[in-house]
């Protein structure tokens, strides 16, 4: 293995780790160093390659190379930052560890094997043969693989820009608007690898699904969560048949934009209950990325955004906020309708009855009866195991914890208009086609998988977990009120929260 491929897996995590340990400030919880290693590596990776294609695109074969001192840069900046504001001041308290019992502890490792031996078949699968899928190879590598064998970054113009000027070094493609990020992200590790060599390109899907696992589990142990119930839960996440799919036939950007949202709805998950900063700032970047990754990233930003928002308007002016907006889309409706700028899709027109996307095409709202078709691809088709009739099961059993629990109720927002989004997409478009025909309905649903196992993880939890393993910088435990709970026993309430 050449040197400069474990560069390209080691330095995003140097520079995305420090950049989490930035953000995470002066807090500590159980778990935090298996987060920083999966968040901080995607984090690291996102990064990398975007300085990649800053640098890199005279010289694509060395892209690692022009690319490296920037985020070497970042690197140490971040960890100078992080090393003054940890060391500033009191040092924090640190978490008590746990001792579980023998047995639970003997599952803790079974599961752990488990989920160890899952991730090397996986990644032998990944390694196995070049890229696979149609739309891997057809769109997804296509421009990556060109800019490697070029020697240089082409533009990629529409069909008819292309045949109106034959002599620019342009080039075209079917999806010639597709976002970037993914290409220069492969460019980054082919690059390291010495050239295209699709099997060492496809290992970073096995590296993102394994990043997303250490971060959910680091997160999950830090709300409280056991061990054990972390644990399973990741390897519930993990083995599920559609994301082994999208790992061991590596090369889809819908794994990818999973991940990322997953990530930002994890660190957003903290901010919910702890109102750290750093993990609202660590959310909200993450999310803005997912437009850089595929077009409807675009959508599961705007969907983020809103329930972000409702989070910070005050509980009393909640509902009447919410009504005055309702009152007002349904009035500009009635007027003929507004557009709407997303990133990566341009300025979205939306009308009664229509949808026009510069980027996609117009879609006309019309109901398509394809809940035959959906319910046979969540329910008896083997793609999600028991996850679809778990979740509302678990929903229905834990009731009580949406009622009562700021954070679980505003993740369930947030996953409820993900589906809805889905909802509107799959029955009231053009790509109905999608669900009848079982090709990409089962993609755009494991793109909120991730987040749909953040929201799974605030209601299995019990109410008293919440706090046990959080401490801020100084040494206050959260208690699951969101109040903080000083050494003397005096409660101090916790900003923002209720």
């Amino acid at each position: 293995m050449r040197p400069d491929y474990l560069l390209a897996w080691l330095l995003p995590l140097l520079a995305g780790g420090g950049l989490w340990w930035l953000a995470n400030g002066r807090h500590t919880f159980r778990g935090q160093g298996v987060a920083m290693l999966g968040a901080g590596w995607i984090a690291g990776v996102l990064g990398a390659a975007a300085l990649a294609g800053v640098f890199g695109r005279d010289d694509t074969p060395h892209a690692l190379a022009a690319a490296t001192p920037s985020l070497l840069a970042v690197a140490a900046l971040a960890w100078l930052l992080a090393a003054l504001r940890w060391f500033r001041g009191r040092p924090p308290a640190s978490v008590p560890a746990s001792h579980p019992a023998p047995l639970l502890r003997g599952l803790w490792w079974l599961l752990l094997v488990l989920v160890v031996v899952r991730f090397a078949l996986l990644g032998d699968e990944a390694a196995l043969r070049p890229v696979f899928p149609w739309d891997a190879w057809s769109a997804w590598a296509f421009k990556p693989k060109s800019w490697l064998l070029l020697g240089q970054a082409e533009s990629y113009v529409p069909m008819a820009d292309w045949l109106a000027q034959p002599k620019l070094a342009t080039r075209t493609l079917a999806t010639w608007n597709y976002p970037e990020l993914l290409a220069w992200l492969q460019v980054w590790f082919a690059s390291g690898a010495g050239g295209w060599n699709e099997p060492l390109v496809n290992l970073a899907w096995c590296g993102a699904l394994a990043a997303f696992a250490l971060a959910a589990y680091g997160y999950w142990r830090g709300a409280g969560l056991s061990p054990l119930v972390a644990l399973g839960l990741v390897y519930a996440l993990v083995s599920l048949p559609l994301v082994d799919a999208h790992v061991a036939l590596a090369g889809y950007a819908d794994l990818w934009v999973a991940v990322t949202l997953g990530l930002a709805t994890l660190a957003w998950s903290r901010w919910l209950v702890t109102r750290e900063r750093g993990q609202w700032l660590l959310g909200v970047g993450f999310a803005l990325c997912l437009p850089a990754l595929k077009l409807e990233g675009a959508i599961w930003l705007l969907a983020f955004t809103a329930v972000v928002v409702v989070d910070l308007i005050p509980p009393r002016w909640r509902g009447r906020t919410g009504a005055g907006v309702l009152a007002a889309l349904a009035i500009v409706l009635a007027l003929g309708g507004f557009s709407l700028p997303l990133p990566g899709l341009g300025w979205v027109e939306i009308a009664w009855g229509r949808i026009a996307i510069p980027a996609v095409a117009p879609f006309e709202l019309t109901w398509h009866a394809v809940g035959g078709a959906m319910l046979e691809s969540l329910f008896t088709l083997p793609n999600w195991h028991l996850l679809w009739y778990a979740l509302p099961l678990l929903a229905l059993l834990r009731w009580r914890v949406l009622r009562d629990d700021h954070a679980a109720r505003m993740l369930g927002l947030l996953v409820l208009l993900q589906l809805a989004c889905l909802f509107v997409l799959f029955f009231f478009t053009s790509a109905a086609a999608w669900a009848e025909d079982f090709t990409s309905v089962n993609r755009l649903i494991l793109q909120i998988v991730p987040s749909v196992f953040v929201l799974v993880a605030a209601l299995v939890r019990e109410s008293r977990d919440w706090g046990s393993g959080i401490r801020d910088a100084r040494g206050s435990v959260v208690s699951r009120s969101g109040a903080r709970r000083s050494s003397a026993g005096a409660i101090a309430p916790a900003g923002g929260y209720s």
